[in-house]
């Protein structure tokens, strides 16, 4: 059917949702030899204030730091990678993940073929500096978190819960039939990618069927809802900006 042009991809003024069939692959500078799926930036035309993206890195890929010197979170999907920061090499696996602040060098080396789940954001400052350092861990060493006080349904908060941060990436994780408690409603915006299983995502007024890999952006205030089908246990990656006044001038 890919071939009479279906697909579950769909853009809405509220809303995108991105499956694999229609990811299209580009070069960044900064990831020299990586094929880069750029799902979520600012041109997409509907406010998005962050970039949300996945690289392919082959063996011996380096990559340096954002050329813009935004903050980085790096998170390992599949593959080995040396993450290089302040004079620290680290080797970092599946789930492990590395958060640089803004204008921090650092490098990324794959030892094997690698992909790398990315979230880059310009920088904005509490109000007492100074800001973030740089943050390891594995999201599978992360406790989780009932959320709701639902056992089925666990959150993980993979950066400490600190005003110096002004984003947060967590994972949910929902066994079958689980679902988010009701339809939530926000100022804060979403990247989200699918890291394994499949459910039904409510975005607006539309219910769409979802699955591992696929990736989705909700703007400010889109009503969201998310139920996980099958047998399996859903997760998915998630970040959303944070802890800073929705009228300042990074915000906006």
């Amino acid at each position: 059917m890919k071939h009479l042009g279906v697909t579950r991809s769909a853009l809405q003024p509220s809303h995108a949702v991105l499956t694999p069939e229609t990811f299209v692959r580009t070069a960044l500078a900064e990831w020299p030899g990586s094929a880069v799926v750029l799902h979520i930036a600012p041109v997409i035309g509907l406010g998005a204030r962050f970039v949300q993206f996945t690289a392919e890195m082959p063996a011996g890929a380096t990559a340096q730091a954002s050329a813009h010197g935004h903050q980085r979170f790096a998170f390992v999907l599949s593959g080995t990678v040396d993450a290089t920061v302040d004079g620290e090499t680290r080797t970092l696996r599946e789930a492990d993940y590395l958060f640089v602040p803004a204008g921090t060098p650092h490098t990324l080396t794959a030892l094997e073929a690698a992909r790398v789940a990315v979230y880059e954001k310009p920088y904005e400052a509490a109000a007492s500096p100074p800001g973030p350092g740089v943050w390891w861990g594995n999201e599978r060493d992360t406790p989780g978190t009932p959320f709701e006080g639902d056992e089925r349904l666990l959150a993980r908060k993979l950066l400490p819960d600190d005003p110096r941060f002004d984003f947060m990436v967590s994972t949910m994780s929902f066994a079958p039939g689980a679902t988010l408690p009701y339809t939530e409603i926000h100022y804060m915006e979403h990247g989200l990618l699918m890291l394994a299983g499949e459910g039904l995502y409510k975005l607006q007024d539309t219910y769409y069927p979802v699955v591992t890999g696929d990736v989705i952006w909700m703007g400010a205030h889109c009503p969201q809802w998310y139920g996980a089908l099958g047998r399996d246990w859903t997760k998915y990656l998630l970040y959303k900006d944070m802890n800073r006044h929705p009228l300042s001038p990074v915000s906006r």
